[in-house]
Formats: structure tokens, C-alpha cells, sequence
């Protein structure tokens, strides 16, 4: 044989040994791609909003205020971070309360307001601290957990949890084995 032959049969026993070595090998595993989850997106990220919402039921303006504005308008809602409402009342344009809290979430097509951590409402005749509020502004109503304190200036208490009409006219407190009720009306003679 001459050289080209043997070069020529080495070549074609090296492309037989590659061929039967990449046949034989299993393909690689990729890894699967990780499903796209559908993320929940706001369609519009603000910074420094202020808005009204007037609550013709109740007769109010709630005033809110947030230094950044999630809105999700396919889930009719808006994430606060932080959160400020100042309710007034819409026949004498007074201050009823102040509430304010960390992280808020209002659902525009149930006139529901829900604040989270550090909530604080605040009046001239008081000032209420609890974990969670919820705010039912069709039904003219709150809801608080977690660690409620209430302060006036002739009374203080402690509670797991609170709820009362929005003008705080008569407030329930619930704690472990007790429960308190108390009457503002009262107060003020």
C-alpha cells in the first residue's frame, strides 16, 4: 500500500470512530426551560401621588397620599407604599381622621381599603396603633388586628383587635377573654 492509501484508510477509520462515538453518546440534557409564570405587572408605576376618592354614601373625601403608586387596572387595584388618608367630611369640609400605614392596597371596584404595618388613625379625640385595618367605605366601616392600642385623653387600652362604624361612635375592642366596648358619645359629656 502507499501512503495514500493508508492516509486515505486512516481517515476514513477516524471519521468511523467519531460517528459511532457521537452516535453512541446521549444528546446532552438541557435544561427545561422554567415556565413563565404569568407575573402579576402593574400597568402604571408613580411616584409622589396624591388623589381623591369621594364617598358620596358617607358623605366624605378621603385624601390619599403615597410616595409610590402601583396600579393593577385589569384587578382594579392600587398598591401604597406608604400610605395617607385623611377622610374629611364633605358638609363642613372638617378633618375626621388621619390614618396612615407602611403598605396600603385600595380596591377601587369594592370601596375596600387595606393597610398593613404601623397602621395609626388619628383624631382629636384619640389615637388608635394596630398591625392591619381594613376600611369598608361602602359599609362605613374598620376592622384592625394585631396589637390595637387606643388612647384618649381620659382612657387607654389594649386589644387583639378592633372594629367600629368610621366615626368611631361606639368601638369594640376584642382581646384574649375579654371585651370592651366604648361610646364616644359618652366621652365628650
Amino acid at each position: 500500500m502507499d501512503r495514500k492509501s493508508i492516509f486515505l484508510a486512516l481517515f476514513i477509520f477516524i471519521i468511523i470512530v467519531f460517528s459511532f462515538y457521537f452516535t453512541l453518546e446521549q444528546n446532552p440534557i438541557t435544561p427545561p426551560e422554567p415556565e413563565v409564570v404569568d407575573q402579576e405587572l402593574p400597568e402604571e408605576k408613580l411616584k409622589d401621588v396624591s388623589f381623591s376618592i369621594f364617598n358620596d354614601k358617607q358623605k366624605h373625601e378621603l385624601k390619599l397620599k403615597s410616595k409610590e403608586l402601583e396600579n393593577f387596572k385589569s384587578q382594579n387595584r392600587m398598591e401604597l407604599k406608604p400610605i395617607e388618608v385623611k377622610v374629611y367630611s364633605l358638609s363642613g369640609d372638617e378633618l375626621l381622621y388621619t390614618l396612615t400605614g407602611d403598605y396600603g392596597i385600595y380596591y377601587t371596584s369594592q370601596d375596600y381599603i387595606e393597610v398593613r404595618s404601623n397602621v395609626i388613625i388619628k383624631s382629636d379625640q384619640y389615637r388608635i396603633e394596630a398591625d392591619q385595618l381594613d376600611y369598608y367605605l361602602d359599609r362605613n366601616y374598620l376592622e384592625g388586628r394585631g396589637s390595637v392600642k387606643i388612647e384618649g385623653s381620659d382612657f387607654s387600652s389594649e386589644a387583639e383587635s378592633f372594629n367600629s362604624d368610621l366615626n368611631l361612635q361606639n368601638l369594640e375592642l376584642s382581646g384574649n377573654a375579654r371585651q370592651v366596648e366604648i361610646n364616644f358619645d359618652d366621652l365628650k359629656e
